[in-house]
């Protein structure tokens, strides 16, 4: 019985918890992380300015729980394609490249970009691409590492490799000046890494 009512209390805190950063990032969206406060958060989210403080010391606490949000949705998005064993090494990277295009999908896809690339944004943004690419490292490692062995790419350190393309893709944020310019810089971005892993087959447009 304690067990259970103490699962129960859990999956509430975590609702809770969830309600506070979705209404962050909803402030967030509109007024960015340095304009938005903690009484915007809580007046978002309807609940007392007491209720924050229990999951959450400060307003960078809460914005770095919405980069973790938006980090994870990103990276369970690759997942989903690149992250599948027995699929084409190449389609898997182009796969990754248009994961990053769409930001993980969900609610506020429409939004990421923008949010993400105001300046006052560019802390959440860093935080964002540290977490995603802690998750991202293993998957791009196994994706090189099968088109190496399937003769695709030529041999190499598929984790110095791997490293090279995070840099490439982590660079995005200082060479693109509008969010809509994102899918074109990415589309190249996909030809720029096939080739500097070896691949010498067709890249497409």
């Amino acid at each position: 019985m304690t067990g259970t009512g103490t699962t129960k209390r859990e999956r509430l805190r975590q609702a809770r918890r969830s309600e506070l950063v979705d209404a962050a990032l909803a402030v967030i969206s509109a007024k960015g992380v340095v304009a938005a406060t903690v009484d915007d958060i809580v007046t978002a989210a309807n609940v007392a300015k007491g209720t924050f403080y229990l999951y959450f010391s400060t307003k960078d606490d809460v914005a770095t729980a919405v980069a973790d949000r938006l980090a994870d949705g990103v990276v369970d998005r690759i997942e989903e394609t690149a992250g599948i064993p027995d699929g084409d090494p190449v389609e898997r990277l182009r796969a990754l490249n248009g994961a990053l295009r769409e930001f993980g999908g969900g609610q506020h896809a429409g939004e990421l970009v923008e949010i993400l690339h105001r300046p006052e944004n560019r802390r959440i943004h860093e935080q964002m691409s540290r977490r995603a690419f802690a998750r991202l490292e293993p998957i791009l490692i196994q994706v090189i590492g099968d088109g190496i062995d399937a003769g695709l790419f030529r041999g190499q350190d598929p984790r110095l490799a791997a490293a090279f393309v995070m840099g490439a893709i982590s660079s995005l944020h200082d060479v693109v000046s509008q969010p809509e310019d994102l899918a074109a810089v990415t589309r190249q971005l996909d030809g720029f890494i096939l080739r500097g892993l070896g691949y010498a087959g067709e890249i497409g447009s």
